[in-house]
This record gives C-alpha cells, sequence and structure tokens, in this order.
C-alpha cells in the first residue's frame, strides 16, 4: 500500500507538471515576449521593440492585455483578427496599451501629444499599406495611448487606421467593438497619408484623442472619414485636423444595398484647419454629412484659419449606385463655430442621381460667429437651404456679414426658423427658387412654403428705418434693431454673448424666453471646453 500510494504521489505531480508546461506553453506569443502576471482569466503581455505583435494578438484570448513598450516602434500593417464570437462584455476586449500609463493623459482625458507622446509605443504605416487593419468580423479590441503614423519611408498612406472595407456584401462582416482611446494618430506632413481613420465598421469609437496633419494638394484628405460602415459610431473629445474635411460621414458609395451610416455621436471635438494649408492643399467644408442617419452632433468647437463652410448636410448618392442615400435625424446643437465664410449649407436631395430627400434636421442653440466673405464675390451665409422637409433652426445666436438664409433650387417644406439673434445686412433672407412669385406680406411662399418665422431679433436692417422697426417683408412676431450694438450683448467683443440684464430684447423669443443661445447650455455641453478638451470617460 505504502508503494502504491508513493506511485499515485508522482503520478500525480507528473500530471500536474504537464500541465503547468501546457498553461504555460499558452502564454508564449513571441520569443522576446514577458508575461507580467494574470488576474483570473486575463492574461498579460509585454512586448518590447522587436517583438512580433502580430502574433501576440493571433494567440490573444478575450480580456487579454497586450502591454507595448513605450518608445518601441512596431510595423503594420497589424491586422486585427476575428477570434470568434466572444461573449460581448466590456470585460472581454483585448487591449493594447502602452507600458507608460501614467505618462499619458488621465482617463477620460484628451491626450496632447507635446505633453504624452513620449510615453506612446508606435505602430507605422509602411508603404500604401494601414498601420493597423481589420479581419471582417473582427470584434473587442482597445488601443490606449498609441501613436499611429505612416513609416518614414512610406510615400503616401491612404488610411492610417483601415477599420472595415469597401467590398464587404454582407452586415454579418463588419469589424465591431473597436475603442481607440487616447491616441495620437497624425501625418508627418503634407501629402503622407490620405486619412487618419477609415471608419468603415460597425460599432466603433474614437474618444480623448489627436488625430492631425492630414493635408494635401490634390486629394481630399480627413482626420476622420467614413461611408461603407453601418456604425454606432462615437467620436467624441478628440483635436481633429484635415484640410479636405475634417470630418466627411458618405462620399463613396456602400458596397451593401440600404447602408446608410448610423446612430453617429459627434460631441466636444475641437475642429481645425491650419493656415499654412491654404494656397497649398485641397480645402472643402469642415465638417460634412453625405448619407447618415441619426446623428447629433453636441458640444463642438470649429475654429478653422482657413475661410470654408463650417457645416455642410449634402445628401449625395456619389456615383450614382446608392439610390437610398439620405440624410434623417440630425441634430445639430450647443455648438460654436468661430471663423467661417459660411455656416450651413443643406442639400436636401442629390442634384446629380437619384437620392433620399434629407429630414427631420434641427440647428438648435449654437454660436456662430465671424462669418465673412472668403472672396469679394462670395456672398456670407448663415443659412443656404436646397430643398429638404422639417428642417427646424432655433434658437441660434449668429453673427453673419452677408444673408441670413440664401434658398435656392428646390422649396424646402415645413421650415422652421424662430427664435435666432441674427444680422440682416443688405438682403436678409435671399429666395431664388424657380415657380411662384410672393408678395410683400409673405416672401417665403416659394422657398419655404408653410413656413414658420417668428420670435427672431433681426439687426443691421440696412432697408429699415433708423428707428427700430419691423420691415413690413417679414412675418410679424419678429423684432428688427437698428444696429447690432443695440441688441444688449454683455460683452460680445470681448466673447460673451449672453444678453445683459438691461437688453430690451431679452424674453422676445416666441416662447417667452430669450432669443438666441443659451450660453449656459453650450457650456455645460463642453463647447466652450473643446479646446483644451472635456472630460470624457470611457467606462
Amino acid at each position: 500500500m505504502k508503494i502504491a500510494g508513493k506511485r499515485w504521489k508522482l503520478a500525480l505531480r507528473v500530471l500536474a507538471a504537464g500541465a503547468a508546461l501546457v498553461a504555460s506553453l499558452a502564454f508564449v506569443v513571441a520569443d522576446r515576449s514577458q508575461i507580467q502576471g494574470t488576474q483570473g482569466r486575463q492574461r498579460i503581455t509585454t512586448l518590447r521593440a522587436g517583438d512580433d505583435l502580430q502574433a501576440a494578438l493571433r494567440s490573444a484570448r478575450f480580456g487579454d492585455t497586450i502591454v507595448l513598450q513605450a518608445g518601441a516602434t512596431f510595423t503594420g500593417p497589424i491586422i486585427l483578427p476575428f477570434k470568434g464570437p466572444g461573449s460581448g462584455s466590456d470585460a472581454d476586449y483585448i487591449t493594447i496599451r502602452t507600458s507608460e500609463m501614467s505618462g499619458i493623459a488621465n482617463d477620460g482625458e484628451r491626450i496632447k501629444p507635446f505633453l504624452h507622446a513620449r510615453a506612446m509605443p508606435k505602430i507605422v504605416a509602411p508603404r500604401e499599406k494601414a498601420a493597423v487593419g481589420t479581419e471582417a468580423r473582427a470584434h473587442h479590441y482597445k488601443f490606449v495611448g498609441v501613436e499611429f503614423l505612416p513609416a518614414a519611408n512610406a510615400n503616401y498612406t491612404y488610411n492610417v487606421i483601415d477599420l472595415g472595407s469597401s467590398d464587404y456584401t454582407s452586415l454579418l462582416q463588419f469589424p465591431h467593438h473597436l475603442i481607440f482611446d487616447r491616441c495620437y494618430v497624425h501625418s508627418p506632413g503634407m501629402n503622407r497619408a490620405r486619412r487618419g481613420f477609415a471608419l468603415n465598421s460597425a460599432e466603433t469609437s474614437i474618444v480623448n484623442s489627436h488625430v492631425s496633419g492630414f493635408a494635401g494638394a490634390g486629394d481630399e484628405t480627413q482626420a476622420v472619414a467614413g461611408w461603407n460602415g453601418p456604425g454606432p459610431f462615437h467620436i467624441v473629445n478628440n483635436y481633429l485636423e484635415g484640410a479636405g474635411e475634417v470630418v466627411l460621414i458618405g462620399g463613396a458609395d456602400p458596397s451593401i444595398p440600404n447602408l446608410v451610416p448610423s446612430d453617429i455621436e459627434f460631441r466636444r471635438n475641437y475642429l481645425r484647419k491650419l493656415k499654412e494649408w491654404y494656397g497649398r492643399a485641397t480645402i472643402k467644408g469642415t465638417f460634412e454629412l453625405k448619407n447618415a442617419r441619426r446623428v447629433v452632433m453636441e458640444g463642438n468647437l470649429i475654429e478653422s484659419e482657413i475661410l470654408t463652410t463650417a457645416i455642410v448636410v449634402t445628401v449625395r448618392n456619389q456615383s450614382g449606385k446608392a439610390p437610398w442615400s439620405t440624410i434623417e435625424d440630425v441634430e445639430i446643437k450647443n455648438n460654436v463655430v468661430r471663423h467661417a465664410s459660411s455656416g450651413i449649407n443643406v442639400l436636401g436631395t442629390d442634384n446629380e442621381h437619384r437620392s433620399q430627400e434629407a429630414k427631420r434636421i434641427r440647428i438648435v442653440n449654437n454660436l456662430v460667429v465671424g462669418i465673412v466673405a472668403d472672396s469679394p464675390d462670395n456672398i456670407p451665409y448663415f443659412l443656404q437651404t436646397n430643398g429638404g422637409q422639417q428642417i427646424t433652426v432655433a434658437h441660434n445666436t449668429v453673427e453673419q456679414a452677408g444673408n441670413i438664409v440664401t434658398a435656392y433650387g428646390e422649396p424646402t417644406r415645413d421650415f422652421v426658423f424662430r427664435d435666432n439673434i441674427v444680422q440682416f445686412n443688405r438682403y436678409g433672407i435671399v429666395c431664388l427658387t424657380q415657380g411662384g412669385r410672393c408678395g410683400r406680406e409673405n416672401i417665403f411662399c416659394s422657398c419655404f412654403p408653410g413656413g414658420v418665422f417668428k420670435g427672431n431679433v433681426i439687426a443691421d436692417n440696412l432697408g429699415a428705418a433708423a428707428n427700430d422697426s419691423v420691415d413690413e417683408k417679414y412675418p410679424a412676431g419678429n423684432y428688427f434693431v437698428s444696429s447690432f450694438q443695440r441688441i444688449g450683448f454683455a460683452d460680445f467683443a470681448h466673447g460673451d454673448w449672453r444678453l445683459g440684464a438691461t437688453s430690451k430684447t431679452r424674453r422676445r423669443a416666441s416662447d417667452g424666453s430669450d432669443p438666441g443661445a443659451n450660453l449656459d447650455a453650450l457650456v455645460a455641453a463642453g463647447a466652450m471646453a473643446a479646446r483644451e478638451g472635456a472630460r470624457f470617460e470611457t467606462r
């Protein structure tokens, strides 16, 4: 019995040793990898310069963390593999992060490259390839504190981060649950990369990051662009630069019938175009929607150094193969626009190819200032319309040198323009649609049939009498003042656009409140802090 007992114990020790060997082999993903520890099912793998990041990703399991040595460079394309279905919980993300988390911004805060780049590892894009791409159906990957850019010897990169594909034939193929948190994505100079993110994926978040330098001659460049992904997309609390467009949704025909990028959250971002790009790079609108549904654009700051259209909402069936293209259920609220040649351009249907009609667009509680002409031949405007329906423009404060609204082409139905503060200047509302003629009692009968225009404060009416009076071309219920100064702002010359306590325009909105933007709501939404980066939690 004693001999049998010893043999049994020996057998148990051999089995235990074999199991330990198998378990240890499962952790080995590269010859030079070092396992730092485990927490329950989670495995932590550290990679140094020269280690195989792609092999580590192939071996990783849901819940694992791959730590990249700060300052180390890994060469792409790194492809995120499909790992099977997974359970879908937050704990199941495969996380790829810097080894120096204390050297980057805190969780929920935007990174600043001049402070934090030294604590980041780099993933570089080789010639005409991406730094990071995806297999079909790849999901639950999170990058934290990583720098992405074209390699020094890469002559051109189309997409530094290339999520999804333009060639999918099924919604099941899209990668999803991808997060880029506190990352630095950039082009090292003009004509080096077309865009930072190609966002052709399902559920994807870009948060607390810095995406910059995307500009080039003869090429439409963007910080972020997506045209063949269903969403949802969360683009929150980022610094974003792009010469062509800073952000573009749509702009190419989806490969899957009836696909419309949807459920887009765009909050607390700072959008810029740099003055040194002027005359050297292709310049287009700043934020553009061409095929999108259910979009919230809130708390952002557009502060371009180049005069261009701030927000473009134009339905485009770009190459004629996507007649389902549309723009629906869009909220543009609590944003600040500074320095642009025009405010918002709305095109209800594609004028070149068959499309659906834009509908249910709300432009509410925005501060739009510094709208001036980019050349002597152009008349700046706050809003331009051509078609569309159920467009509401309410409680905006606007300082524009040209027209309040320029309407042309097709009429806009169910149009509401109320409780705004605007400047009339020489022409006010300009209606250029073809068709019926309107009398002086209603200049909106052609451009805005059944429209509502009330509760607005309209300054600098060059056609009105010197005293405060209502111009008889406009419906009753609006308030005209002879100069912008007489509106009674607290101190608009120094950026305080609140109505002062003694302003005669207070409580003149159609709903009994103050007309124009509610500055407290702008502050609460983060627009005033968007330049520095309002806090945003990723948990």
